[in-house]
């Protein structure tokens, strides 16, 4: 009895260390992506750490952010704004949401406080 949950012990280490592996080998891949597709060491920085930042492309905030659950759009005789909404909070509110315009990140609401 002992032998086998001595096993089962290994077993289940072995298990975490290939799942960090494989967290790490993909988080490694995903940085050299970025590199090659911005060459910006900060930008790639801010992506991976899910930050934004104003006069970041539309892009960039799908990179970081991912798709949102939401866009709002009003085109404008000079320019074309969005609102990208994420993290529901009820049927039609929003935690958070990123204003662009014409593809640019000019500002946010973040978890109902002000950023920017």
């Amino acid at each position: 009895m002992e032998v086998s949950i001595i096993i089962a012990g290994v077993v289940a280490i072995l298990a975490i260390v290939l799942a960090i592996v494989l967290f790490i080998s993909l988080n490694a891949r995903r940085r050299l992506k970025l590199m090659a597709k911005y060459n910006d060491q900060q930008a790639v920085d801010m992506i991976m750490s899910k930050r934004i930042w104003e006069g970041m492309t539309e892009a960039q905030l799908i990179e970081a952010w991912g798709r949102p659950a939401e866009i709002d759009e009003r085109v404008l005789k000079t320019k074309t704004a969005h609102v990208y909404k994420y993290n529901r909070s009820g049927k039609a509110s929003f935690r958070d949401k990123v204003k662009l315009d014409d593809g640019v990140v000019i500002g946010w609401d973040q978890k109902g406080r002000r950023e920017s």
